[in-house]
Order: C-alpha cells, then structure tokens, then sequence
C-alpha cells in the first residue's frame, strides 16, 4: 500500500541486532577465518561503528548495515544469516508457545542503547551481562 504507515518495532532489526550483539565473536571467526589480528570484517566494522557512534544510525540505516551483514554471513557459510537465526529459526527446542524461553516471569537484559532486543540470561554465562558492541552493561527487566 502506497503511502501506509509501518510499524518499525515489528520488522525484526532490533532482534537482528540483539543476535549481533550475542554472537559477535562468533560472527568475527566466520567472517575472518585464520584471522589473527586485523580487526573485523568492514561489513561487521561498520555496523559497530555506527551502533556505537555519538550520532545514533536511523532506523533505515541500522536496517542496511544488518542487511550487508546478513548478506556476508550467509555467503560464508551460515544459511541462517542474522534475520532467520535472530527470529528464533535455530536449531533448538520450542519453548511454550507464545513465551520468549519457554518460562513466564523471567528476566529480560535490554540494550542500553536501547537499539536492540537484549537477551535472555540463559545465552550467556558472564554476569553482569553487556553489550558485546558497546561494552555497557544491559539492563535488567522482568517479563
């Protein structure tokens, strides 16, 4: 439709970014294999950078740079991308339907920058938990 407003929230980038986020040292060994040193890949390089710049990317920007990681992932080796791994399209168990992890009342540690989905405790095991890109502490919520 011509003209129809959309809801950003829904189109899945600030999930996308939260997969980043959980998996950037995994995402820097697929991109840069046998890499020691170096620094990440550009496409991974500019997404940091603009996520931790003093000026905030727009929604459409934040949306291309996920776009250009996708598309590199994918062509080394990861079907899933950042857009279906981030939708829950893994390879793991269901939960509950229609509960994130299959446990009501759970804690939630969102983005301090307020640009992704966060994470559930159980994808990591280092507490405090924080932000792989922008090193500050996420904020914890209960569900």
């Amino acid at each position: 439709m011509a003209g129809a407003a959309t809801d950003q929230s829904d189109d899945g980038t600030d999930e996308a970014l939260a997969y980043v986020c959980r998996r950037l040292d995994y995402l820097r060994r697929l991109l840069t294999p046998g890499q020691v040193g170096g620094g990440d890949p550009p496409e991974l390089r500019a997404l940091t950078t603009a996520v931790t710049a003093a000026r905030r990317p727009g929604h459409g920007e934040l949306r291309d740079l996920l776009q250009e990681l996708h598309r590199v992932v994918q062509a080394a080796g990861d079907p899933l991308g950042v857009w279906q791994a981030s939708a829950g399209r893994g390879f793991h168990l269901p939960g509950i339907p229609g509960i994130p992890g299959g446990s009501p009342f759970e804690a939630l540690y969102l983005c301090p920058m307020g640009s992704c989905a966060g994470r559930h405790p159980d994808q990591s095991t280092v507490f405090p938990l924080t932000c792989a890109i922008t090193g500050r502490e996420l904020e914890r919520t209960i569900l």
